[in-house]
């Protein structure tokens, strides 16, 4: 038997759980019937979610009392747009929810973050369910309560935060999952583990096989782990003012990709996070924090990993690198001329770098990128 997991976060604000394991929907039946029982449900997902799953959601929730509604949106990230989030809170108005009733996003990063900033705006705040069906989404954006679409060149620029009621890890979402989406999420999980945890970080590089194959009792270790480590750092820093900043590793140089390539399948967020995480290591050993050995033991272990460590495995190419310095300009972590980065001392100990120049960081891409 597969064992379940359970994790709660304590914000200022609330507490919610995080349940981890399979069929939790079906198996948290009279949890949902008290909690649901004569509100409006609004269910958002994306085409291909519900296409290969929706079917399992529906399956699971067949004893409630409930006749959800169904809104969908197109797949990817050029969906987390003003325009489509006008077309959520407008659908939602036309039914006349109030912020008793219930929202649930069901399905990966682009749809948890697109709903969750529009549950947090509908009637200043009405309730949200998050159910996760992406590793990615469940190993991070899912939980911590961070809501956002993108603005043009600036990805995540809007947003709220705002905590769901519940999260619900389930691995059954996983099976359908494409084997480049899945190693994608991975990305998440293992940025985790570098910046808070070397023996984490260990268990993966001796558990990669398993973790490959999706070994359902891997799958929910690594999850349990990551969400553990992500809680701790949300519980202390719920806005970002300080160490949450942490979790931002490799997507500095990773979001400024995903934005030079323009959102496109070309490169998915994860794998722009694995990229992102190669270039954060090299610039931690230019600086002297990271040996060399260890950043050969990383690129290593992403490669095995079948995910990107240089881009020209997505763009035949050089790239503009001055092009790239203008979308990481568009970055939260900027100050003046200069950027926080998130860098790694060591495997399992990462930090902030405050006020790295950007002229500094031009000589770096233009020698890594070449």
């Amino acid at each position: 038997m597969i064992r379940k997991k359970s994790i709660s976060i304590r914000s200022k604000k609330t507490t919610y759980d995080i349940l981890i394991g399979r069929s939790l929907l079906k198996e948290n039946n009279n949890y949902l019937d008290l909690t649901l029982a004569d509100k409006k449900i609004a269910i958002i997902s994306d085409e291909t979610v519900h296409n290969l799953q929706y079917a399992n959601f529906l399956d699971q929730i067949s004893g409630l009392k409930v006749d959800p509604h169904l809104f969908l949106i197109e797949p990817g990230e050029p969906s987390k747009n003003w325009g489509v989030l006008k077309k959520v809170l407008d659908w939602l108005t036309e039914l006349n929810f109030d912020r008793t009733d219930y929202v649930i996003a069901f399905g990966g990063g682009v749809v948890g973050d697109l709903v969750s900033l529009a549950a947090s705006l509908f009637r200043r705040g009405i309730n949200l369910i998050q159910v996760p069906t992406t590793l990615l989404s469940q190993v991070d954006s899912s939980v911590g309560g961070k809501t956002a679409v993108n603005n043009g060149p600036a990805k995540n620029s809007i947003g709220t935060f705002y905590h769901p009621k519940v999260v619900f890890c389930d691995t059954s979402f996983l099976g359908t999952l494409p084997e480049r989406a899945f190693l994608a999420g991975y990305a998440e999980v293992l940025k985790m583990a570098l910046v808070f945890d070397k023996d984490f970080y260990k268990f993966l590089i001796e558990n990669q096989k398993l973790i490959s194959l999706r070994d359902e009792a891997t799958l929910l270790h690594i999850i349990d782990k990551s969400l553990e480590l992500k809680s701790k750092v949300v519980e202390i820093d719920e806005t970002e003012q300080g160490d949450r900043a942490l979790l931002n590793f490799g997507h500095t140089f990773g979001h400024a990709l995903e934005t030079y390539f323009s959102y496109s399948e070309k490169l998915l967020h994860g794998e722009a996070v694995s990229l992102g995480i190669v270039l954060a290591a090299r610039f931690s050993s230019q600086e002297g924090y990271l040996s060399e050995r260890k950043l050969e033991n990383i690129d290593e272990h992403l490669h095995s990993m079948k995910l990107p460590t240089v881009t020209t495995q997505i763009h035949n190419g050089k790239l503009d690198v001055l092009k790239l310095l203008t979308f990481m300009k568009q970055d939260k972590k900027v100050v003046g001329n200069n950027i926080n980065l998130i860098l790694l001392k060591d495997i399992g100990n990462g930090f902030i770098e405050r006020n790295v120049p950007f002229h500094k960081l031009e000589k770096f891409l233009q020698l890594q990128l070449s």
